[in-house]
């Protein structure tokens, strides 16, 4: 007898649209594509005014509902999930967050369904967010299967005494983009960018586990020797204003532009002559893959599971994580030699990372789980 498709419940509670955010609107879009139902289901962030992830996904169609939360712990949001839980036909119920792992678990306990938590990776720069991790690494003991996006992030959580039967390593996926060389040339000409210049993009949320003093730091020294060299920083959070401060204090100037959130990321990857991401942890982060789809050469630190993906490319650049030196020394290096585009990057992505396969890959654990959720039941 065929176990019927699930219905799937992203739940997530996100502080903007970063690159987690991205994979699960991806989810939720190409699920239904494959015969199954899903719907988001968003925490409402009380601290911000805007829900990004639930209005992104609102605004493009797709079924989504927002969760109340007015404060740390709300029993309301718990009977919400219990009832979303409850109105689906063969649900499992699928986290993307610490937060939504809580929830999800006290829900599940009321109403069973089969959990799943996405690994995206952990943020561990103060002692609060090092206490979540150590609360959530606690309580995904309890889950059905937990999903990583690096092959590192394995070993952690076998350590915690997590099953390796339950840990399932699925590469994140992406609507590969194509170059815009059009809007490349209207966005040079907006930000008043010479032919000549060498332009390198940092695009990543603005916070300390990007690393991103460090690379203006790393920067400023190849400035003053290339002043041609440009570096765009695109994204937002919450080191805006502190790295502003430094492009002013290292004389930066006009060689170092912040552009925040962008609509037009092709543009943004096509007008670059490489992607720079000094981060000192990450999963698999999904600006490496659109700059690989986009061919643009990346220089990356090698933590997570970039060292895999740049393996694929002919013109990318490993650097030890936290190495200054290393990551002067290669923007220094990406000044000198010819403009190049990687054909070899963009190939893999098209091959093993579309939206498409992520999505599959996805279905498939859905499925087997459903599947042990019936069986368990019929004996």
């Amino acid at each position: 007898m065929n176990t019927p498709r699930p219905f799937v419940l992203q739940v997530r509670s996100s502080a903007g649209l970063y690159g987690a955010d991205r994979v699960v609107l991806a989810l939720n879009r190409g699920i239904p594509r494959q015969g199954a139902r899903a719907r988001l289901l968003s925490i409402n962030n009380y601290r911000m005014q805007e829900q990004a992830l639930h209005d992104t996904a609102s605004a493009t169609g797709q079924d989504a509902v927002l969760l109340p939360c007015r404060g740390r712990v709300d029993a309301a949001t718990v009977s919400a999930l219990v009832a979303q839980i409850g109105a689906a036909r063969e649900p499992v119920v699928h986290v993307h967050d610490y937060k939504s792992a809580f929830y999800a678990w006290l829900a599940t306990r009321r109403r069973p369904a089969p959990l799943v938590a996405t690994l995206h990776g952990w943020v561990e720069e103060s002692t609060s967010l090092r206490l979540y991790t150590r609360l959530e690494l606690a309580l995904l003991r309890r889950f059905d299967a937990l999903v990583v996006v690096a092959e590192e992030q394995v070993g952690r959580l076998v350590r915690v005494g997590i099953p390796r039967s339950r840990i399932h390593h699925l590469a994140n996926g992406i609507d590969c983009p194509e170059r815009d060389e059009d809007g490349a040339r209207i966005l040079r000409e907006q930000l008043g960018l010479a032919p000549s210049s060498r332009i390198f993009a940092a695009v990543a949320r603005l916070s300390s586990e990007k690393n991103l003093p460090m690379l203006l730091r790393a920067f400023a020294p190849v400035a003053a020797r290339h002043p041609d060299a440009v570096l765009l920083l695109v994204g937002d959070g919450p080191q805006r204003e502190e790295l502003q401060a430094l492009a002013e204090q290292l004389s930066l100037g006009s060689q170092v532009r912040l552009l925040g959130c962008r609509h037009d990321m092709p543009a943004v990857y096509t007008l670059a002559h490489a992607l720079v991401l000094p981060s000192l942890t990450e999963g698999m982060p999904l600006v490496v893959l659109e700059a690989m789809a986009c061919e643009v050469p990346v220089i990356a630190s090698a933590v997570g599971d970039i060292p895999r993906l740049l393996a694929h490319a002919d013109h990318g650049r490993l650097l030890p994580p936290g190495d200054a030196a290393a990551l002067e020394a290669a923007l220094d290096e990406a000044c000198t030699l010819p403009v190049r585009r990687d054909a070899a990057a963009r190939r893999h992505v098209l091959e093993h990372h579309s939206s498409q396969t992520m999505v599959r890959a996805y279905l498939e654990l859905y499925d087997s789980l459903r599947e042990r959720a019936h069986a368990r039941r019929a004996s």
